[in-house]
């Protein structure tokens, strides 16, 4: 008995499932992309600038100065003074890549809520660059129970600590280097302390 060879029937490519996934694609991909383009036409009158064409001038940054209180809504900053160090913590602490910039710092909250603080409300700026608080240093640079890692302070209390920076020789020279400060962990108020 001899084998029948079945022979094998390819579909056509439009009646292929691949086929309608990537037409479909195509479709959603015009329809959502595709809008209107409108285009003026050249108006011969001189054009008057109103209100709505001006624009909108960006709002200044409020800005304090060191070893004054810089009250930012309802919390208020002081920058005391500052430090410079290569190790904080001693034998068992942590050496800085760079230099450590120990600044003291206190916080008050004026406020009727208590308050949630971290040092990731503190952030350095200097010669266009910006240098996140050195949380491990900040550890060792604070008393027990005295560093702003995630510390709750009650209304019309404030609490002191160190915030360490990890910088170059250059950021510690920088006479415009400055400390941005923020309220909550969304940034909800910011504000600068210059800090010379």
């Amino acid at each position: 008995m001899a084998k029948e060879k079945k022979i094998k029937v390819k579909k056509p490519f439009y009646k292929r499932v691949w086929f309608w996934l990537i037409a479909g694609i195509v479709v959603i991909s015009i329809a959502s992309g595709g809008g209107e383009e409108t285009t003026e036409t050249a108006s011969t009158e001189p054009k008057t600038e109103t209100k709505q064409d001006k624009p909108k001038e960006e709002a200044k940054a409020t800005t304090g100065k060191l070893n004054e209180p810089f009250k930012l809504g309802e919390v208020s900053f002081t920058v005391t003074g500052s430090t410079t160090a290569k190790n904080v913590g001693g034998e068992f602490g942590v050496n800085a890549q760079g230099t450590y910039l120990i600044l003291d710092v206190i916080v008050k909250n004026e406020s009727k809520e208590a308050l949630t603080v971290d040092s990731s409300f503190f952030t350095l700026s200097s010669e266009g660059a910006t240098y996140d608080a050195d949380t491990s240093a900040d550890i060792y640079a604070n008393e027990a129970g005295k560093s702003f890692f995630l510390q709750e302070i009650n209304p019309n209390l404030e609490l002191k600590g160190k915030i360490v920076f990890d910088v170059t020789e250059s950021v510690i020279a920088d006479p415009e280097k400055a400390l941005n400060v923020q309220t909550g962990f969304w940034g909800t108020e910011t504000g600068i302390i210059k800090l010379k």
